[in-house]
């Protein structure tokens, strides 16, 4: 009965060492998390550029243009979340909605900038 036991912890031990991360690729995901982060960040800094300009360009429509952005950032965070289904719970899951993140912002920035013209 011990020699099971033993076996037993050995196997689990063993397991767990091979499931965790060694510190080089915790290292490696935070870095990837961090320039995630850092991207969607800057993304939506342009899109908020893009909404001033445009409310400066067109200020008898502010009150729809603020309306459209608060709307819109809901809208995003929403489809984000929704996008990145498979990542949830996952490592990739803080990279993969801020690259969903940063991809909407940028797209909503662009249809600011279009209105500009």
């Amino acid at each position: 009965m011990k020699v099971i036991k033993i076996i037993f912890f050995i196997f689990i031990y063993s397991f767990n060492a091979n499931a965790a991360f060694t510190e080089t690729e915790i290292n490696q995901l935070d870095e990837i998390n961090k320039k995630s982060i850092e991207k969607s960040e800057n993304s939506k800094h342009i899109l908020e550029v893009a909404i001033k300009k445009t409310i400066e360009h067109l200020p008898k429509e502010r009150e729809r243009i603020l309306d459209l952005e608060k709307s819109w950032n809901i809208t995003i965070k929403k489809k984000c979340k929704v996008m990145i289904f498979s990542s949830l719970n996952t490592d990739a899951e803080t990279a993969e909605e801020n690259s969903c993140l940063s991809s909407e912002y940028l797209s909503a920035a662009n249809f600011f900038e279009n209105l500009n013209y």
